[in-house]
């Protein structure tokens, strides 16, 4: 298959013989200013960008920064009439990949074109190599991870492996199925060891749960005297944390480790767990004001987050001297409004805020038939998040906190998984809606397709029923309107059972460089 290029020049009528004589070895498009340019790679697939550096309105050098900020590994090739130092340290410093100076000839431009190709395979053939080391040593890893610990740097292996494998459609495939056999035995793994990290037993192995995150990551800086601010993104996997970090890093210091979500890795359970620092069942033991039960919408379970974070602060004893705040952005607008009135916060030991972009997208993919296009694959779905954060408001708001101080805390109260095999299940009509846990009075299901929790008091959950929860990429369908939820809800993403994207979640301090 040939290699596609896009060719972007005012100029480009005058260029007709130089794309003629590419078009024996290439597939070539053209455009004849900037914006036609991001707009056509937007929308198609291409291997290499030629851009003239000097077009009217956004220039090559317009063109260059934006590409290169939502495309980093696409090539580029920079033509220009001026010969001056400057312009071509400029381009080089914005990192394109050859540099040629008009009037040029056909075989310049096929010289440059061959080395980026030939330089390109080389780099692919070396990371195949490469992957098919790591490949065997993270297949033996698998058999012998015993801690959450090792599991959790396991899976940030695969996870950043993933993401250069991407442009790679054979190691896709193969590495997809690595992270398969990974899933199936850590859900094996949680299924061995989930109870006895609520032993009141210490026990060193035992991981760092949602309820523990304000007493592990965010009280020490409180105490410490610097100001806070909790970024929680509802349903935020591993690998888009990964995917953003180079954004931030120029800018900040960044300590990052893995925590582990509670179950159900649902909103409810988890985030709740998080801004209380409690487990559910004892949040509903001591505020069953603050515990709604039978609600069909997911929001409505966590609309007393604000409370059970001043509950928080009153036991430990910070509230005598300090106070916080809680602010949900549920849009670029509200998070614009929160940095206007950022006056009102400035005094507070804590700003904890929730950004919920990344959930909603989510749980469009079974409700919208465009935006299960859009997250056709996990690449595709983690594309878009960085399209969100690059041009959306948390990156801006980010930015804001550090130029006013903050220590950043950012994290999740779970990930998300896409999910293709159906698994029945029946109770009775009080059952819960989730895709991935089932909680009712009456279950029925094979126990060998999920993970049960029969004794929830034992694992801080609330309630007396039985817990059931789906593992690798399976999710609950009732027999009786089977073909009706597999049409809906296969090939979306789905949260609350036992993954690695569910569960191994990310837990980082930022603070602004000096």
């Amino acid at each position: 298959m040939k290699k596609r290029i896009l060719w972007a020049d005012d100029e480009i009528d005058m260029l007709r013989p130089f794309v003629a004589a590419l078009s024996a070895d290439y597939d070539v498009e053209t455009v004849s200013n900037g914006s036609d340019c991001l707009e056509t790679f937007a929308q198609e697939s291409f291997d290499l960008v030629i851009l003239d550096e000097q077009m009217p309105g956004k220039t090559g050098l317009d063109v260059l920064v934006e590409l290169k900020e939502k495309h980093p590994s696409t090539p580029v090739v920079m033509m220009t009439k001026s010969e001056k130092e400057e312009t071509a340290d400029t381009a080089l410093g914005r990192n394109i990949d050859d540099y040629l100076v008009k009037p040029i000839n056909i075989s310049q431009l096929k010289v440059a074109l061959k080395k980026i190709f030939q330089r390109q395979d080389l780099v692919r053939e070396e990371m195949r190599r490469n992957y098919n080391g790591e490949y065997r040593k993270m297949q033996s890893d698998i058999a012998f991870c015993q801690s959450f610990a090792e599991w959790a740097d396991l899976y940030r292996r695969i996870v950043l492996w993933e993401l250069r494998l991407d442009d790679d459609d054979v190691l896709t495939d193969m590495h997809l199925g690595l992270k398969t056999e990974a899933n199936s035995s850590f859900a094996k793994f949680v299924e061995r060891n989930y109870e006895d990290w609520f032993s009141p037993k210490p026990d060193d192995s035992r991981p760092l749960l949602s309820s523990g995150i304000l007493d592990s990551a965010v009280k020490p800086l409180i105490d410490a005297g610097e100001k806070v601010a909790l970024i929680v993104i509802d349903n935020f996997r591993l690998d888009q944390w990964e995917l953003i970090r180079p954004q931030l890093e120029p800018d900040f210091d960044i300590d990052a480790r893995p925590y582990c979500s509670i179950l159900p890795t649902a909103t409810q359970f988890s985030r709740n767990a998080i801004f209380s620092a409690l487990m559910p069942r004892d949040i509903k033991a001591r505020f069953p004001q603050y515990w709604p039960e039978n609600e069909r919408n997911e929001d409505s379970l966590n609309q007393f987050e604000r409370q059970l974070l001043d509950e928080y602060f009153k036991r430990r004893g910070l509230a005598k001297d300090k106070s916080c705040s809680y602010y949900k952005v549920g849009s670029d607008e509200s998070g614009h409004e929160y940095m206007r009135k950022f006056g009102g916060y400035r005094k507070n030991a804590l700003n904890a805020l929730v950004f919920s972009f990344v959930d909603a997208l989510s749980h469009n993919s079974a409700e919208s038939y465009v935006i299960r296009e859009l997250t056709s694959t996990d690449a595709s779905y983690r594309s878009i998040t960085l399209s969100w954060f690059q041009n959306g408001v948390l990156h801006k708001v980010i930015d804001f906190l550090g130029e006013e101080g903050y220590t950043i805390v950012l994290t999740t109260d779970h990930g998300t998984i896409r999910v293709s095999k159906p698994v029945d299940i029946t109770g009775t009509p009080a059952i819960n809606s989730n895709m991935r846990y089932k909680t009712d009075s009456k279950l029925r299901y094979d126990e060998r397709e999920v993970f049960e929790l029969v004794k929830p008091d034992k694992v801080g959950l609330p309630g007396s029923w039985r817990y059931v929860f789906a593992t690798d990429d399976g999710f609950f369908v009732y027999p009786n309107n089977r073909g009706d939820y597999v049409s809906k809800f296969r090939d979306t993403f789905q949260h609350g059972g036992v993954s690695l994207e569910e569960m191994v979640l990310p837990l980082v301090v930022m603070r602004r460089k000096k």
